[in-house]
């Protein structure tokens, strides 16, 4: 029972998480680059950045958004995936390799997709920034049942060494 409503809730999150990507990538290429451009140049007022040094750090830090965008979404998307499918009994490295495909499966479907937007390409550098994100959301799940885990056996110990000294 309590994992099923785990696959309904970690589904549900993957499904939104989907969707805005979805919709990210259905944006035409102006307003995608305006986006992109209205957070760095917030970052360029927040860190003072001065006029000789603005457009070459605009320039630049808006490359670097748009990427962190697609790993941290990603990332995201490797969290509740990995997650939804660590509630199926199965070997860890065909949950592992499970989630990594969906992944790149679903990079690849967006990035092919973004081709039908105004202004916008497919690039495959962006196909391996979101594997990579989803990787690294994964093995972020990973650490999280390792130290839950780690708790776990520490816990059993304490209430052994305890139990025994009464």
């Amino acid at each position: 029972m309590k994992k099923n409503i785990l696959r309904i809730i970690f589904l549900i999150l993957i499904i939104f998480n989907s969707l805005i990507i979805f919709g990210f990538s259905s944006q035409n290429g102006e307003k995608s680059g305006n986006l992109s451009k209205m957070v760095i140049t917030k970052i360029a007022d927040i860190l003072n950045i001065k006029e000789e040094n603005r457009t070459y750090f605009l320039s630049l830090g808006e490359k670097v958004i748009r990427k962190l965008a697609h790993f941290s979404i990603y990332t995201l998307l490797g969290i509740w995936s990995f997650a939804f499918i660590y509630t199926f009994k199965m070997k860890m490295q065909y949950q592992v390799a499970i989630t990594t495909i969906w992944g790149f499966l679903y990079a690849s479907t967006d990035e092919f997709h973004q081709m039908f937007s105004a202004g916008r390409t497919a690039s495959i550098n962006d196909v391996i920034i979101d594997t990579l994100g989803v990787i690294f959301g994964l093995l972020i799940v990973l650490l999280i049942l390792k130290i839950k885990e780690i708790i776990r056996i520490n816990n059993t110990k304490n209430k052994e060494i305890y139990s025994t000294k009464i």
